[in-house]
């Protein structure tokens, strides 16, 4: 009887246990709970919207409580550099200048009297009472169409004359006082057969000088005989 009374009170004193086990159990949970915070409730995605439909109408209110996206600034850009103009084309002017008041009776305005032209100095005579006026001094040609051929030319023919004038002051001379210069250009009788007949030289343009033609340069101490010095006549 005392085993079974022992086994009873055992039992029971198990089950309060478990009992008061639950009931702490049930009572703690609750704390457990409220000290956690509540997790939020998910929010709904709406569903993909078919592709070429037209985009759902927002209502005002979902308008006023979503803000606008914000756009991105756009980078300040560099402001290009001023470029020079160019200069303008002036224009002439059309416009006539303003005429200037005319006098009732102007009174004539002398014209200046021509400026003096300088005269070149005349050309002094030498010791020997030679001057040279410069540039190209010769005989005038006894017809047109006459040229010149060169003292080289005469010196075929005329080697005593040519060898003498060479060494006078004529030959020494710019330009020189050559050949054709005392005798006329010698294009028409230049030829043997020509020279060899005086009467058909001077026809073809052969020039014998006078004293007219020396006193170009000698103008004082002349004398005809001088003629014979301007070369060789002659062999001595």
């Amino acid at each position: 009887m005392r085993i079974k009374t022992f086994d009873v009170a055992a039992a029971t004193l198990v089950v309060t246990l478990a009992v008061l086990g639950l009931i702490a159990a049930g009572c703690g949970k609750p704390e457990e709970q409220a000290s956690e915070p509540p997790s939020p409730a998910p929010i709904a995605q709406p569903a993909p919207e078919p592709a070429g439909s037209p985009p759902a109408a927002t209502s005002p209110a979902e308008s006023e409580a979503t803000p606008p996206a914000a756009t991105p600034a756009s980078e300040p850009q560099a402001e290009p550099e001023p470029q020079a103009e160019p200069p303008a084309e002036t224009s002439p002017s059309t416009t006539p200048p303003p005429s200037e008041p005319v006098a009732a009776n102007p009174s004539p305005t002398p014209a200046p009297p021509p400026a003096a032209r300088p005269t070149a100095a005349p050309p002094t005579a030498s010791a020997s009472g030679v001057v040279d006026p410069g540039g190209q001094v010769q005989v005038a040609a006894t017809r047109p169409g006459l040229t010149r051929v060169g003292a080289e030319k005469c010196r075929v023919c005329h080697k005593l004359q040519y060898n003498s004038w060479s060494e006078t002051a004529h030959a020494k001379r710019v330009p020189p006082l050559d050949c054709e210069s005392c005798h006329g250009p010698g294009s028409e009788y230049k030829s043997l057969a020509v020279m060899k007949d005086p009467e058909k030289a001077k026809e073809a343009g052969l020039v014998m000088p006078t004293s007219t033609f020396c006193a170009t340069c000698h103008r004082q101490g002349w004398s005809e005989d001088q003629l014979q010095k301007a070369h060789a006549h002659k062999q001595p």
